[in-house]
């Protein structure tokens, strides 16, 4: 069998994807009704519009990043020949600058501007993969905390820009939902992922090194950072939009609707709280899996083959694992009713996003449970496999409950501190696992299994978007911003008519 799994997980993979992927637009063709024409509508046309001038975008920054994702441990453990110690160091150098410029980041991007932010993330991505050219340790400890700032930068000003256009521009009435656009988005990204999980690895194959896919990634931030500025208009934050003389009257008409404590509200919502536990729990423990998976399947392809000296096909099997994560993404969108076509089936048995989280939270404990205990390589494959799927599902559906809660005002700020107990979690993790001798990812997989049970409860007690609408959606209180609109996750919630609330935003 030997690495033969892989590929041909990977090859069964993609078309079961494309499968299901098309049968939406199948459907459509065979059961719409032929009806008079109709007049486009504006909305829709410019929502649509907006989805396509940022994932072209976003898709480019997002296939730099998976490109080198990959690589990173094997080129430090292996290539320039690291001890394990040095590598999680630097792993750790990654996250510790992840916290601390959260701190400051999600401010200075509302403040002076979200597509300015993206652009500064570009620019600070690109010397981060640059710096892996070097083998002084100073300068690849100098590069990982640039890719942590970079990663905050990537975690806030890319979605906060989106949000807010969406919002801006009243697309909370168009037909384009939010929970549909985060659908389409996740699935996008790991179609990208599976694309450059490919291309990297032939890449690697062809010049011989695992440092190319990462000088390729700059190219791609910096054809990402054109395009941004020949499309992408600016947008602020409402605190930040009361500074600007030019845009106060804009300003004055936005707050008149707003309460006076709007800028505090979403630090105060204990569903923010209670969110940011959750993605502390979940996004921790993909970031221990995507630490231990390579070493944890080469030792499981090492035991099963003692005489071999091969190495497990990096790429192929990131690309198989965000194959699969397309696979949740889409079924986020079937399961919610929401498939974002003409055509609409069925559903009256339709999940709403939060149910949809729990399930996923719990599915991923018993997955991390398998693989604790899992000593062929091929139980450990499948077990990855299926946590994939349960990030697919998971994506959209946090990203769904944090637009829903976190309001417009401060967006970028709150997503900043949300994410840094996620980032003190991975520094106390890898802290703590590294140097704790061979196997020690059973222990940290059991753990991750308590952690998720215990998120799925948190969900459970705490998080609460409205009950199930006959369209499948959560409803939201229709307490919100008169006149602004939300992002997209709320348009989903929006079936009713209303425009979220500061209080019913929610969290990605």
């Amino acid at each position: 069998m030997g690495l033969d799994i892989y590929w041909v997980g990977l090859l069964v993979l993609v078309p079961v994807v494309a499968i299901v992927a098309g049968h939406t637009v199948i459907l459509s063709a065979f059961r719409k009704v032929p009806t008079e024409k109709q007049e486009p509508d504006p909305l829709d046309d410019g929502a649509r519009e907006l989805q396509w001038t940022f994932l072209r975008v976003y898709l480019l920054v997002i296939g730099s990043e998976w490109l080198q994702n990959p690589f990173m441990y094997s080129l430090f453990r292996t290539e320039k020949t690291l001890d394990e110690a040095t590598v999680a160091t630097l792993y750790i150098s990654t996250y510790v600058a992840a916290a601390v410029s959260a701190l400051f980041t999600g401010y200075l991007t509302d403040r002076f501007g979200r597509r300015r932010a993206c652009l500064v993330f570009c620019g600070v991505h690109s010397l981060a993969a640059v710096s892996v050219c070097f083998d002084g340790l100073a300068i690849l400890i100098l590069g990982r905390v640039l890719g942590g700032i970079a990663l905050t930068l990537l975690w806030t000003a890319f979605e906060s820009w989106l949000i807010s256009e969406y919002n801006e521009r009243g697309f909370a009435q168009s037909s384009l939902s939010l929970s549909s656009m985060f659908g389409i988005m996740t699935t996008s990204k790991c179609i990208t992922a599976i694309f450059a999980g490919v291309l990297g690895h032939y890449v690697v194959l062809a010049l011989g090194s695992k440092i190319h896919p990462f000088i390729l990634g700059v190219a791609l931030d910096l054809s990402a950072a054109i395009l941004m500025i020949r499309t992408w208009r600016e947008n602020r934050g409402i605190n930040s939009i009361t500074d600007e003389g030019a845009d106060g009257d804009k300003a004055a008409e936005v707050l008149e609707h707003l309460p006076s404590d709007q800028g505090t509200a979403s630090l105060w919502d204990l569903r923010v709280w209670a969110m940011s536990f959750v993605t502390c729990c979940f996004d921790g423990t993909i970031f221990l899996f995507m630490f231990f998976w390579p070493e944890t399947l080469q030792d499981a392809h090492d035991r099963e083959h003692s005489d071999q000296n091969g190495t497990i096909p990096h790429g192929v099997i990131f690309a198989s694992f965000m194959a699969i994560m397309v696979l949740g993404a889409l079924s986020f969108n079937l399961m919610t009713g929401d498939s974002n076509s003409s055509y609409r089936g069925p559903t009256r048995y339709a999940l709403t996003p939060t149910q949809l989280l729990q399930g996923a939270l719990i599915v991923s404990a018993i997955c991390f449970l398998a693989a604790a205990f899992a000593r062929e390589e091929i139980a450990l494959f499948v077990s990855f496999l299926l946590l994939e799927v349960c990030n697919g599902i998971y994506v959209p559906s946090v990203a769904y409950h944090r637009g829903t809660i976190v309001t417009d005002d401060a967006r970028a700020r709150v997503y900043s501190l949300m994410n840094i107990p996620l980032f003190v979690f991975v520094i106390i993790a890898l802290h703590a696992a590294n140097g704790s001798g061979g196997g020690r990812w059973q222990p940290v997989f059991l753990f991750c299994a308590v952690l998720l049970l215990l998120a799925a409860l948190v969900t459970s007690v705490f998080i609460h978007v409205g009950s199930r609408s006959p369209e499948g959606f959560a409803e939201i209180p229709s307490q919100d911003l008169a006149g602004i609109d939300r992002f997209p996750s709320m348009q989903a919630a929006q079936t009713a008519g209303a425009e979220l609330d500061p209080d019913a935003h929610e969290q990605a």
